[in-house]
């Protein structure tokens, strides 16, 4: 009985020592991902600027999650653009682009999970040379759940592959001349 008291009771202060913690962790995240392309950023950006074109190159598409719906509305790209998506493996989500710099730059309100998880993302084209860097970036706030806290310091581990995929993907298909 003894042992289970101080089992116990070590499980309790482990339990404590986790929460005070995570209310000193950071209340946000961020994630951020680049990429050299050899092509020119207008073609980048039309890839970035029309959201039905996300699913032939994101890592967040059909190929990973069999099961996603997808759907688009607003307009067929630029600010209002919406992507949608739903399915077991991929859960509920939508991409809204919310600001465009045309020739340079998409942001973006992503609504995960029925607006739990909110976020605003950007990708950010800079001309080097002949060349363009994509900078794929996801910012959000977690709050003062400690829980989420530390959820947080694992969101650059569960999105930069996938940020990472993406730009190579993006990359591929904006180097790759038209037919």
């Amino acid at each position: 009985m003894k042992i289970f008291k101080r089992l116990l009771l070590g499980i309790v202060i482990l339990v404590v020592v986790l929460v005070v913690v995570g209310f000193f962790l950071p209340d946000r995240y961020h994630v951020e991902r680049a990429l050299i392309m050899s092509a020119p950023a207008d073609a980048v950006f039309t890839r970035i600027n029309t959201l039905r074109t996300w699913p032939d190159w994101t890592a967040w598409n059909k190929s990973t999650y069999p099961d996603m719906e997808t759907k688009f509305s607003g307009p067929e790209s630029g600010v209002g653009s919406v992507y949608q998506w739903s399915g077991k493996s991929s859960g509920v989500g939508s991409l809204r682009i919310t600001a465009v710099e045309p020739g340079k730059r998409v942001i973006y309100d992503l609504d995960y999970d029925n607006g739990k998880y909110l976020s605003v993302g950007s990708i950010i084209l800079t001309t080097e040379g002949t060349a363009t860097k994509a900078t794929w970036v996801n910012e959000g706030a977690l709050g003062s759940n400690p829980i989420n806290r530390w959820f947080g310091l694992m969101m650059d581990s569960m999105m930069g592959p996938g940020f990472e995929t993406g730009l190579k993907n993006l990359k591929q298909l904006s180097e790759t001349p038209a037919k």
